[in-house]
């Protein structure tokens, strides 16, 4: 029997054995990569839809080897040169490859000439901003922008409710862009009652010609844009040359700040920037000024990568990724077969139609209707001084309406079933007189300052009052008084203006992690707390004169009066900034319809924010002088005779009490924070110094007193090197946290 043990053991071991290497051989072979493919035109005409959709899926496919998401993705890019032949040529590419997905194309000709290479092939293909709808008749093409047909219905909405106007001129281009626009606008406007006439331009017309023709026909009538971006804009040139002031009103294609650079050359716009987009509103998915939480801190994540902001098309480009993301995480882990993976990946696809159970997107749920739309956001801007901005008035969803709303006309149906409200936009703005004191100890500080905002009336029932604005840091100081500002007047431009001065104490968050190398932002913030997120947006003036960049980041001058940080003796200014703030309440706050909901409740605020940068070598010299001298008295009584050992304890001693009347005067100044500061740092590393040198003293006194002499001095000489070596370290710490500050 005992043979058969041996035998058994034996084996159980090797089974042991085997699946230890089995297990350690899965851990470290490579995980599993699936391929997708990004079918883009970065290069040609539709470039910059190309190029911002290609960073978005970057990002997105940055983030998630970020989290750690499994499988991996492998992304193999092609450039369809904004070329439908090459578009083609790509696709058959792509069919003979081991993508499962694609995402792209970025335009819709692209996309209607890759479309039936991929439904031959299975391959599902997710158009980031192709809008045409005829994309979707390709069986296995999904589209994630808002479709033409759709934009030339808000277009005639817009006209109505945004603008107040009953009449248009609609310019169309006989394409399959053109009529579908005009499609969608022709039957918006018969229902809403509106005066519209149509003109149709062929590809080989004379547009200059033909319009001078027709200029008494259009009179002063809006004019709508049913035309791709290169028509447009020269149906734009020859109606402002000839005199007529708009408004103008386009589909995506004019949603863009690019759209103004067709103009840079012409002499009018060279003396006075902004001439032929004036009064030019267009349609954008998104608009940084107005975008909702999800969306900015997106936007912050970019800009730390990339350097820059990110575009709409940047955003559906991040979109589109994450859905490929989440529709291959969804896939059978150990499918293999492209093809198998393929049908897969339209299957599920296909599956998402519940906007209410879908994953939330930066531009709306991540679901489809029956022909494989999705309902995206979108948003009206319109060109001021050469710079493409949110428009005044919104026309924004109201998917869960109070019947209280629909039948007061606060909120109005666009098409059976689907309901939205008027959203104003309040372009706003804080400029810092002073700041008269900061307390870190208390987490306060004091300013004056002035704030304003200017917005156009609305004509909404129910419609936000856009002075109603708190500060939820002040704690004293003058309330605010809405009702009695400083300055309120009408703007030419049909906005109005209301200026107010504000004082008052505020609270802040300090980071005193850094202590006294640290960088401190103050921040005077405001909210409307009456009126949620889809009622009334702040968005930052970059109408007003001093504004110096799109991102909103402004001079000193911009910001704040020169003088505004005299008062702050041991702070060096050092830049501001001003931001859109938006205020989420994650709950259903007690009301059903808001259950399961992403953002329950949002409110939109403004932030100015103040960067001080402490003066570091003034704080050290000031209060740890006396530190550094009793350091020196350490150091220098090391060297006294060993006969004097009461005087070298003395020292020790003395020196650790000033040590700790020190580190309790530098904490006065800090308050109770609950961490260590740097500054402490040293005068622990000044304690223990204090410690070994008390030790080194009584140890060698106790050598000597056994006539160790030897062994005494060494010790004496190696404390000496070690204080003094310490010492070094702190002092070359500090420099480069000095230097790095």
């Amino acid at each position: 029997m005992r043979p058969v043990r041996i035998s058994f053991v034996c084996a159980l071991l090797a089974f042991g054995a085997a699946g230890c290497l089995f297990s350690l051989a899965r851990a470290q072979s490579p995980s599993k990569k699936v391929e997708i493919a990004a079918s883009l035109s970065t290069t040609g005409d539709f470039q910059d839809f190309g190029t911002g959709s290609l960073e978005g899926i970057q990002f997105a496919l940055e983030e998630a080897r970020t989290r750690g998401d499994t499988p991996q993705i492998e992304l193999k890019f092609y450039d369809n040169a904004s070329n439908a032949k090459s578009a083609e040529e790509n696709a058959r590419k792509i069919v003979a490859s081991d993508a499962v997905l694609v995402v792209g194309p970025s335009n819709s000709a692209t996309s209607l000439a890759c479309g039936p290479e991929f439904a031959r092939a299975g391959l599902a293909s997710i158009a980031t901003t192709a809008t045409s709808d005829q994309i979707t008749n390709n069986a296995t093409t999904f589209r994630m922008l808002m479709k033409n047909s759709d934009q030339g219905e808000l277009l005639a909405i817009y006209l109505q409710r945004g603008l107040g106007q009953q009449r248009a001129a609609v310019m169309v281009m006989d394409d399959a862009f053109g009529r579908t626009v005009e499609e969608g606008f022709r039957k918006t406007a018969q229902r809403l009652g509106l005066d519209a006439t149509y003109h149709l331009f062929k590809s080989d017309d004379n547009i200059e010609e033909k319009l001078n023709g027709m200029a008494a026909e259009i009179g002063d009538r809006p004019v709508v844009f049913a035309t791709q971006e290169e028509q447009g804009a020269t149906i734009l040139r020859v109606l402002r040359r000839l005199g007529h002031k708009g408004p103008f009103l386009g589909n995506n294609a004019f949603g863009i700040e690019t759209f103004n650079s067709h103009f840079a050359d012409l002499p009018e716009e060279k003396e006075r920037n902004g001439f032929f987009c004036e009064a030019l509103y267009g349609i954008t998915p998104m608009l940084l000024d107005s975008a909702n939480a999800e969306v900015l801190s997106f936007a912050e994540r970019f800009r730390a990568r990339f350097g820059h902001e990110p575009g709409w098309t940047t955003i559906a480009g991040y979109d589109a990724t994450r859905l490929a993301i989440q529709t291959i995480r969804e896939m059978d882990p150990s499918a293999s077969d492209p093809r198998a993976m393929r049908a897969a990946a339209l299957k599920y696809l296909l599956g998402l139609q519940d906007e209410e159970r879908a994953s939330p997107g930066l531009l709306g749920p991540l679901a489809f209707d029956s022909a494989r739309g999705r309902q995206a956001d979108a948003r009206m801007g319109h060109f001021v001084q050469g710079r493409f901005e949110s428009a005044p008035v919104q026309i924004v969803p109201a998917p869960t309406p109070h019947e209280n709303e629909i039948k007061s006309g606060a909120v109005f149906e666009t098409d059976p079933g689907k309901y939205a409200r008027l959203q104003q936009v309040v372009y706003s703005g804080i400029f810092l007189n002073e700041i008269m004191w900061m307390d870190p100890a208390r987490f306060t500080f004091a300013a004056d300052f002035y704030v304003w905002v200017r917005f156009a009336k609305s004509s909404a029932v129910d419609a936000a009052d856009p002075r109603e604005i708190k500060f939820p840091d002040l704690t004293s100081g003058g309330a605010f008084d809405r009702e009695h500002p400083l300055e309120q007047r009408e703007m030419a431009d049909g906005t109005s203006y209301r200026l107010w001065r504000v004082q008052g104490e505020f609270r802040n968050p300090f980071d005193l992690h850094r202590y006294p190398f640290d960088r401190q932002s103050l921040s005077i913030r405001f909210f409307n707390a009456r009126a949620a997120r889809d009622h009334i947006v702040y968005a930052l003036d970059r109408s007003a004169s001093d504004a110096a960049e799109t991102r909103g980041i402004f001079g000193s001058t911009g910001a704040a009066a020169k003088e505004a940080f005299h008062l702050l003796s041991l702070w060096r200014f050092a830049g501001a900034h001003q931001q859109r703030e938006n205020f989420v309440a994650k709950s259903s706050l007690g009301d059903p319809v808001r259950v399961g909901r992403v953002n329950y409740r949002e409110l939109s605020g403004y932030a100015a924010t103040f960067d001080l940068q402490r003066l570091a070598l003034s704080v050290l010299v000031k209060n740890l002088l006396p530190l550094w001298l009793m350091t020196c008295m350490l150091y220098a009584s090391l060297h006294f005779p060993s006969s004097l050992v009461e005087p070298k304890l003395g020292v020790g001693i003395t020196a650790m009490l000033t040590g700790m009347v020190l580190l309790n005067s530098v904490n006065g100044q800090m308050g109770a924070v609950g961490y260590t500061v740097a500054v402490e740092y040293a005068f622990y590393l000044f304690f223990a110094l204090g410690l070994l040198h008390i030790i080194s003293v009584l140890v060698t006194k106790r050598l000597r007193e056994n006539s160790q002499h030897g062994t005494a001095d060494r010790i004496d000489l190696w404390t000496r090197i070690i204080f003094f070596l310490a010492v070094l370290a702190i002092f070359l710490g500090g420099f480069y946290q000095y230097k790095t500050s």
